[in-house]
Order: structure tokens, then sequence, then C-alpha cells
């Protein structure tokens, strides 16, 4: 039986039937504002009318003075747990009818106001032109900038996959030499979130070439001859 945790272990390359290496590699990945997907684009545009046509009947309601409090209950919606339309909850508890009129009037106008008309992406020109839906002035698709980016300089990363007889199922070992979080937001007021310490409080520096990030991901089978697998991660 091998040892894993707390004492090394010593394995052959020839041990493992799998094995991937990634030398050097300089990896990029950026976070976008905005929607991507046609069908999440589509059901927001859908709950944007809908919520605009009730509050249209709401106001119609409101100024004959026939409107009810459970009609209210319907001024606004929270959609995919991120995106909030039609009124406030503060306009709402006004109660008063010509404060509820004047937010509805608000929100109908605001909504036509940042709605604007945009090509599709189609390289024919003769295609009809569709109206872009706005929420809070912001169009339903992918900013054309990131948001956010992750920097990784230096990346190298061994993979190997072992036999199924064996204790060690496999091992992910990756070493980044710089690592960046850089924030590109507009009103965000540190452009780096994560970067290197160019020196600590007691003015040592960082050793030439060393690496920022270490991760070691070891699958095993912590009882011989049971299928069941658990992963160790040491993570510097």
């Amino acid at each position: 039986m091998r040892r894993f945790w707390l004492t090394p272990v010593f394995y052959s390359l020839s041990d493992s039937k799998i094995r991937v290496r990634i030398f050097d590699g300089n990896l990029n990945i950026f976070l976008y504002d905005g929607y991507d997907w046609a069908r999440t684009r589509k059901t927001i545009e859908e709950e944007v009318k809908e919520m605009r046509k009730r509050l249209a009947k709401i106001r119609q309601l409101v100024a004959k003075g026939h409107v009810e409090d459970s009609s209210l209950d319907d001024t606004s919606a929270f959609l995919f747990n991120s995106i909030h339309i039609g009124l406030d909850d503060d306009e709402v508890a006004l109660g008063e009818p010509a404060a509820l009129i004047a937010a509805i009037d608000r929100e109908l106008k605001d909504d036509v106001e940042t709605t604007s008309w945009q090509s599709l992406p189609t390289f024919n020109s003769s295609k009809p032109r569709v109206p872009s839906i706005r929420v809070h002035g912001k169009r339903l698709t992918r900013s054309r900038g990131p948001s956010i980016e992750f920097s990784l300089h230096g990346f190298r990363a061994e993979f190997d996959r072992f036999y199924d007889d064996d204790s060690l199922v496999s091992r992910t070992f990756v070493t980044v030499r710089d690592v960046e979080i850089l924030d590109h937001i507009k009103t965000s007021t540190w452009k780096k979130f994560l970067t290197q310490l160019r020196s600590d409080s007691k003015g040592n520096v960082r050793e030439t070439d060393s690496d920022m990030v270490r991760v070691e991901i070891r699958g095993v089978r912590p009882v011989p001859g049971h299928p069941s697998e658990e992963a160790r991660f040491k993570v510097t």
C-alpha cells in the first residue's frame, strides 16, 4: 500500500497510461458584461415587454381609481437572480395614486428612450433592422471590452493518469510564474486586483524567476481495491 499524504511518493513516468505536458505557456481569460446566449436575451426581452404591458394597464386602473392592492405585486420582477425590471419597491410603497402614476410614466418613458435600433450581425445588408431592448440603459449583448481579465504568464502543467489497479489515480501539477487579475471596469478605483508584491514590509523582494502559484492535485483511492476516489490539494 502506498502513502500519499504525509510521506513523499516516488513514481515513474512509465507507470502512467496518459501523460499531458504544457511548457511555458501564456493564458488570458476575459470576463465580459452582458448576455451571450440568444435564449437568455429573448427571455429578458419578452419579460420586459410583458412588464411594460402590465404597468400600462395598472396606470389606467390607478387613473380611474379601480386599482387593487393585489395588482401592485406585479409591478416588478427579478430575472435570473440578477436583473431587476419594473418599479422599485419604495415607489410602490408610496401608496399615493399620483406618485404611482408618475413612477410608471418614468419607467415607460425611460424604456422607450433607451430603446435603439441596430443591425443584425450579418453580412447581408438587406436584412431588416430590429429593435434592441435595453435594461437600465444597457443593451442585452456582450460588452465591447472585458470587465475582468485573468492573466497567467509562464504557465506550466503536468497531468498523469495511472492504471486502474494503482492507488494513485491521477496527478495534476500546475505552476504559474506571474499571475495578475486586472479590473477593467471604468468606475473601479484599482486597476490591478491581484499582482505580485514588489517588496514586503521588511524590504524582501521576490526571488528571480520564482513561481507565484504552485498547485498539485492528486486523485487517490483511500481504500485499496475499492473504486471510490478522493482528491487531495496542495496549493502554494
